[in-house]
């Protein structure tokens, strides 16, 4: 266990933990924490979840963190079943990098807090950057826990991207999850689309709509466009 992931998980069972399962009208054991579960985690992504806590960038109350332009709040932990006793609870990690993902938004590209928030108004995406105090998005993030998930979304995004809205959702979990993000992307035309996985390991485009139409499409961009000041 590599010296960040220890740390995380000592202030996890001290601090976080606790809240988590002591909350009202939750009263878990901590007892039933799978502490296994913590073995998915990067070390990158326990480094930055911390600073984004440390420089409160996030608050917490009762195991949910939020930031200030967050539609909703943001657990880490995962419930299992209500009949085991005590009730298993796992570390979930795609809010771990989603929270991550805020701090570096706002260290390394210079994001005010303030345009920053986890879950977009609509849902579809998992963090979202605001132009000023209006509700316009300039850079959508979908997390995924791994590379696998991060290549079939772009698969299907790159199929539906380049067609008209859909009569019906496709029924497909996969395929259905993809055009959800399509679908967020013409409600709302951020500038950029950041598909983002563990370890800060990602793929970053520049969405091109065509001719005023619904259809557009995802071309590569560099890191640097995340940067406020290219925003």
């Amino acid at each position: 266990m590599t010296n960040s992931i220890a740390i995380f998980t000592e202030r996890l069972e001290k601090d976080w933990l606790l809240s988590f399962c002591g909350a009202p009208r939750r009263n878990y054991s901590p007892d039933g924490f799978k502490t296994s579960s913590i073995e998915k985690l990067d070390e990158f992504d326990a480094q930055w979840f911390m600073r984004a806590v440390d420089s409160s960038l996030v608050t917490e109350s009762d195991g949910f963190f939020m930031a200030p332009r967050s539609a909703a709040k943001e657990q880490i932990f995962w419930q299992g079943a209500k009949n085991v006793v005590p009730r298993p609870v796992t570390l979930w990690i795609e809010p771990v990098i989603t929270i991550g993902a805020l701090a570096r938004l706002n260290k390394e590209y210079g994001w005010p807090v303030e345009n920053l928030g986890a879950q977009s108004k609509t849902w579809e995406f998992d963090l979202v950057c605001y132009e000023g105090a209006s509700d316009k998005e300039v850079i959508a993030c979908e997390v995924k826990k791994d590379r696998k998930e991060i290549v079939k979304l772009l698969h299907f995004m790159n199929i539906f991207c380049a067609l008209h809205p859909l009569e019906s959702e496709p029924k497909n979990p996969a395929e259905r999850n993809a055009y959800r993000k399509v679908q967020g992307i013409r409600k709302s035309w951020p500038k950029l689309f950041w598909a983002l996985g563990p370890g800060g390991n990602g793929e970053i485009f520049l969405v091109r709509r065509q001719n005023g139409s619904e259809i557009f499409h995802l071309d590569s961009a560099s890191e640097a466009s995340l940067k406020y000041e290219n925003a």
